[in-house]
């Protein structure tokens, strides 16, 4: 015999598990979909998208020629308001204050084992983390990470498709040489008899914002927000690990080492704002920071651009003399360099042999910029700062032998 009611009330129960049921569904999937795993396979796709974008450098191209200057501009714009690097204080303040937060969290843990939430609240402090670093892993992309996708500058300059021949590199080096001697010259030396700039690295920084922008006109390749660049308090510190400029694309700042002897400074600051500028790969915001020198209106930019041509076409010259090394002290021997160029140079040294930082600190940090470089997907590491053979000489025929560089300089001084 049955009963109505009885199969009545087993309906309801049924129901209910059903219910119960659905909503336990939901909730995991609340919990653990969007709390934990949604942050993490955003990671995973950003990470993706950058190893298949580097295959399709004209999306690269395109997004940091267009979409990368927009999104930039509101960070750059807010921090070039500022004269103090506003990364150093983030990273400083966060140094400081990673202590206390896990002492605090420690506290909560404790207090929420005790009251039988300790699962809980590890899945909340899991999630928080997993979003935090999705956040960030967002804005690197954003104002950094893809623009390693791009195409290389030296190859959408044209640079890099001629071999030349000894006499033609013989004849880019009289070139530099002729140059840096006369762009030094035009440069105030300090007590030293060492390059300086009137009012210091304060007013130096500060300039290098106009600076940079009126020689970007001449490459439409380089383009950007203009920024200041920012001086680091603990530039001294900073010198034990090697580094004298930085970019910290979370706020899109670029920072330098002011420690450093001003020699070095040019070409540092050219490099960094090359990295706001969207060039992410180092041998491109080299090649864009000397190009920038090239074409600066300012003799100690301009002497700092040359002064890398220098080292470069000294290396391809050496390299094309191959082993008649006596052919080739006898060429440089006909065309010295100036004097202020060994005072400049003898001060670095010095400086550095001074600073003779650690050598557990130098590999770490070495190390740390060679991982970094990798999982960008820059398979050289460290070594992608190498700018390829035969830049200078591709720009001594491309530019200064048609014309477009002396045309470029009569601008200026107009």
């Amino acid at each position: 015999m049955t009963f109505p009611w009885k199969k009545k009330s087993t309906d309801d129960t049924d129901s209910k598990e059903m219910a119960a049921s659905g909503k336990g569904a939901g909730t995991f999937l609340k919990k653990w979909g969007i709390g934990i795993f949604l942050p993490i396979l955003i990671i995973i796709f950003l990470y993706l998208l950058q190893t298949i974008l580097v295959h399709f450098p004209s999306i690269g191209e395109g997004y940091c020629r267009t979409v990368f200057v927009w999104v930039s501009f509101l960070p750059v714009t807010v921090t070039s308001l500022f004269p103090v690097s506003l990364s150093e204080i983030v990273v400083i303040s966060g140094v400081f204050c990673a202590p206390l937060l896990l002492a605090l969290w420690v506290i909560h843990l404790v207090r929420a084992v005790k009251n039988k939430g300790g699962k809980r609240f590890f899945f909340r402090s899991g999630r928080i983390v997993a979003w935090v670093l999705c956040g960030l892993y967002f804005i690197f992309m954003l104002f950094h990470g893809l623009n390693y996708t791009r195409y290389s500058l030296d190859e959408k300059l044209g640079f890099g498709q001629k071999k030349y021949t000894i006499e033609e590199i013989q004849e880019a080096y009289i070139w530099v040489v002729t140059e840096l001697n006369c762009a030094r010259e035009n440069c105030p030396e300090d007590e030293n008899g060492v390059l300086t700039y009137p009012g210091g690295y304060e007013a130096f920084l500060s300039d290098m914002k106009d600076l940079y922008e009126e020689s970007a006109v001449h490459f439409p390749q380089i383009k950007g927000n203009a920024a200041r660049p920012k001086p680091v308090a603990v530039s001294h510190y900073w010198s034990y690990t090697n580094i004298v400029g930085m970019y910290f694309p979370f706020l899109a700042e670029s920072n330098i080492n002011v420690d450093v002897p001003f020699p070095a400074l040019p070409s540092t600051v050219c490099h960094e704002l090359s990295h706001l500028h969207g060039y992410a790969v180092e041998n491109d915001a080299d090649l864009a920071g000397m190009l920038i020198g090239l074409y600066s209106s300012c003799p100690q930019v301009r002497y700092g651009g040359l002064c890398d041509a220098l080292d470069l076409v000294w290396s391809d010259l050496l390299t094309a003399y191959n082993k008649d090394t006596k052919g080739f002290e006898e060429f440089v021997g006909q065309y010295p360099i100036c004097d202020g160029y060994f005072r400049d140079q003898e001060a670095m040294s010095k400086y550095w042999e001074g600073i003779n930082p650690p050598k557990i600190v130098e590999k770490a940090s070495e190390k740390a910029n060679d991982t970094f470089l990798k999982i960008n997907q820059q398979e050289e590491g460290v070594n992608s700062y190498a700018m390829p053979t035969s830049t200078v000489a591709d720009f001594y025929f491309l530019y200064v032998r048609s014309g477009q560089y002396d045309s470029a300089l009569t601008e200026k001084e107009g």
